[in-house]
């Protein structure tokens, strides 16, 4: 199961104050931080297209043909959570899988 998730706009982060870049306070929402990427790296217009519309592009994969579409910026989440709570279980030294 992948633990990956991509976070909505409207979705609020915090991070270790050591960890802070562009935005001065530890706790904020994902388009706080999008609309810092753009107002110090990118200017209103280019940066509304990275970072919220998307901007026409073509992507080439391995084994695969051109496909057109879009790529945009976005945040994505990564749990340290276990796939499954009885996955901690069952990696415990005191389980015992005999039968």
């Amino acid at each position: 199961m992948d633990k990956r998730q991509l976070l909505n706009n409207t979705d609020v982060i915090s991070v270790e104050d050591a960890n802070k870049v562009l935005i001065t306070h530890k706790t904020f929402k994902v388009n706080e931080f999008l609309k810092a990427i753009v107002d110090n790296y990118l200017g209103k217009d280019l940066g509304k297209k990275w970072c919220f519309e998307g901007v026409n592009c073509e992507v080439l994969s391995p084994g695969n043909i051109w496909r057109k579409g879009k790529i945009k910026i976005s945040l994505e989440f990564i749990a340290d959570e276990p796939e499954s709570p009885l996955d901690e279980i069952r990696n415990h030294p005191s389980f015992s899988n005999t039968q």
